[in-house]
C-alpha cells in the first residue's frame, strides 16, 4: 500500500499509460496488479464465450455482471494501491482540473422580459369588464 502523499504525487504528476481504456499512472501497475487484471480478463473472455449460448433474462444479467467486471478491471490500479472507494482519486483530479479552470471563469448574463403596457382588448371585453376610457 502507497502513502497517501506519494500516492497524490502519482496522480497529479505520474506519467499515464492507456489501461484498457483508461488513462493510469504507470507506478501504479505494479507486479500484483497485473498478475491480479490477467486473471481476471481470462474469467471475462471465458464469461463472454458462454455469454453467446445464453438467451432471455440470464443473458442480460450475465452482460451486466460482465459490464461491472470490466469497470472492475479500469480501476484495479488504484483499488489494488489502498484507494479502494476511489475516494483519493477523485479530489485529486478534481485539485487539478480546478487549478487548470481557475482563470476561466464566465459572466452569466440574465434576459429581462418586458411587460407591454398596452391594453389587448377582447370581443366582448366592454360587456364584462365596462367601458375603457382613455
Amino acid at each position: 500500500m502507497i502513502s497517501e502523499e506519494k500516492y497524490k504525487k502519482i496522480i497529479t504528476q505520474g506519467e499515464r499509460v492507456d489501461w484498457y481504456g483508461v488513462e493510469v499512472p504507470l507506478e501504479l501497475l505494479t507486479p500484483t496488479v497485473k498478475f491480479v487484471s490477467d486473471n481476471l480478463l481470462h474469467e471475462i473472455n471465458k464469461l463472454e464465450s458462454t455469454l453467446n449460448d445464453l438467451n432471455g433474462k440470464s443473458y442480460d444479467k450475465r452482460k451486466a455482471y460482465i459490464e461491472s467486471l470490466k469497470t472492475n478491471l479500469k480501476n484495479m490500479p488504484h483499488t489494488l494501491n489502498g484507494d479502494v472507494y476511489l475516494i483519493k482519486k477523485k479530489r485529486y483530479e478534481t485539485e487539478i482540473n480546478v487549478k487548470h479552470n481557475k482563470g476561466k471563469t464566465r459572466k452569466k448574463t440574465t434576459t429581462v422580459k418586458k411587460v407591454s403596457s398596452s391594453k389587448t382588448t377582447t370581443k366582448n371585453g366592454n360587456l364584462i369588464f365596462g367601458k375603457n376610457k382613455k
